[in-house]
């Protein structure tokens, strides 16, 4: 098969970035490198998706490699870790040997899983201030996208899930569920919830968005639900709303510089300063959108806001909401000011790492690290919504009907080739029962006929 025919099947399958991002794959992978990172680091506290991939999926994740080798004639792999999940390592220690594969374990901080963090730390090489791992000769893929990529080839389109399952439900687990199960079909295979008034956190403690409508769908990119209380201080802070944090910002923030001073990317010498974005506040006009470029290189990995400040103020969402106003003024550094702006890594990087442990005690989350084991589940929903938007780029265009019977696998919408963006498919069989904008619900309660 060509390089092209490769690229072409995995589209098709509908296989993106499963780590949370929705970049699709076909497109990363249409390049030439010299380096592929395995990222099983984990980043976010509570999640094992990462971990039961590297445990179940060996095979997968074997094949997906000599894959992307073939596309991108890389000839170094690195599979990285975290310490809590070393022992996974062994898995891939025989083979890994005949390979050449390397391992690389990070140190249980937040947040390790940063492909900037990543390939600094594993080649050395700094991307570019807004740029990919592509501009400095590597491709850097979730596990699980990796097992996804072998099995666009060999096996046939992503129709299921890795995900972990945990916070206030009876027994948290890792499993696998079709893509579009519900949030209360996962809770439910989770023993049910804890609370009366629980709110999802998805994808992460840290990164993840806040949903309160247990109906809502798992798309390809959901790492876990952690279930909380709707009264816990991280929903707390996380749903308050802009007029609250920037009345509180605008009042009290005091130029500390600290949200700065443990800013991961600020550390690794990008032009990223929450606390001048914090400034803007204070200013309107011309002058606001000239300072709000501080914010521009952001991740968004929340540690400024939930970590760093010792008033709770929000530097994040301000910085959002920065970002945004350069959006719509179409307003950024130069590159001129980039390479100027662009500094060494800073000498006491390391030392301002935050651990695991840290944000568990600070963000009240020390209830919750409970075991969460793997359980194939073999979980067949009656009803599942199969997310239209779950990728970076084009959303897929139905192609099917109301009324109109699918199998799993099927394709039932899909992207203009001269678009960036991939399928979707049915995962379970069953009959197309409503088309709407979060997704295209599938029934096998009503298959007669």
């Amino acid at each position: 098969m060509t390089k092209q025919q490769l690229l072409q099947q995995i589209k098709k399958a509908g296989v993106v970035g499963a780590g949370g991002a929705g970049f699709p794959t076909y497109k990363k992978l249409d390049a030439s490198v010299d380096h592929i990172i395995v990222n099983g680091a984990e980043c976010e506290p509570l999640l094992y998706k990462d971990r039961e991939t590297m445990i179940q999926g060996v095979d997968g994740i074997l094949r997906g490699l000599e894959i992307m080798q073939q596309l991108t004639d890389a000839t170094q792999v690195t599979i990285a870790v975290k310490q809590k999940n070393e022992d996974v390592l062994e898995n891939f220690r025989d083979v890994a040997t005949q390979r050449g594969y390397n391992f690389y374990v990070y140190e249980d901080v937040y947040p390790a899983g940063d492909e900037y963090v990543l390939v600094y730390e594993i080649t050395g090489r700094r991307m570019p201030p807004g740029g990919i791992p592509l501009q400095v000769d590597c491709v850097v893929d979730n596990t699980e996208t990796i097992i996804n990529i072998a099995n666009a080839v060999d096996k046939g389109p992503t129709t299921e899930k890795y995900i972990t399952i945990t916070g206030a439900v009876q027994s948290p687990i890792t499993t696998i569920v079709p893509v579009g199960t519900t949030f209360k079909d996962c809770i439910e295979l989770a023993g049910g919830l804890t609370t009366n008034n629980p709110v999802v956190l998805t994808g992460g403690v840290m990164m993840g968005g806040v949903e309160t409508d247990l109906s809502a769908p798992v798309s390809k990119t959901n790492g876990g639900l952690i279930v909380l209380p709707a009264d816990h201080y991280l929903v707390r802070r996380k749903t308050e709303p802009r007029e609250t944090y920037t009345r509180v910002g605008h009042g009290q923030c005091d130029q500390c510089s600290l949200c700065t001073e443990l800013c991961p990317r600020y550390l690794l010498g990008y032009p990223i300063e929450p606390h001048k974005v914090m400034r803007t506040l204070q200013m309107t006009g011309e002058s606001k959108e000239r300072v709000s470029m501080w914010a521009e290189h952001c991740c968004e990995c929340n540690i400024c806001s939930l970590i760093a400040c010792p008033e709770s103020l929000d530097p994040k969402n301000i910085i959002v909401d920065a970002k945004k106003l350069l959006r719509e003024a179409n307003r950024s550094f130069t590159e001129q000011e980039l390479q100027s702006l662009f500094r060494d890594v800073h000498p006491a990087r390391k030392g301002r790492e935050v651990p695991i442990s840290t944000v568990y005690q600070r963000l009240g989350l020390v209830p919750y690290s409970r075991s969460t084991p793997f359980i194939n589940s073999d979980f067949k929903p009656h009803e599942v919504i199969i997310p239209l938007d779950s990728h970076i780029g084009q959303p897929a265009q139905p192609s099917v009907k109301v009324g109109e019977r699918v199998q799993k696998g099927d394709m039932i919408a899909s992207v203009p080739d001269d678009q960036l963006g991939v399928p979707a498919h049915a995962s379970i069989d069953g009959r197309i029962m409503m088309i709407e904008a979060r997704g295209i619900h599938i029934s096998n309660n009503n298959d007669e006929g």
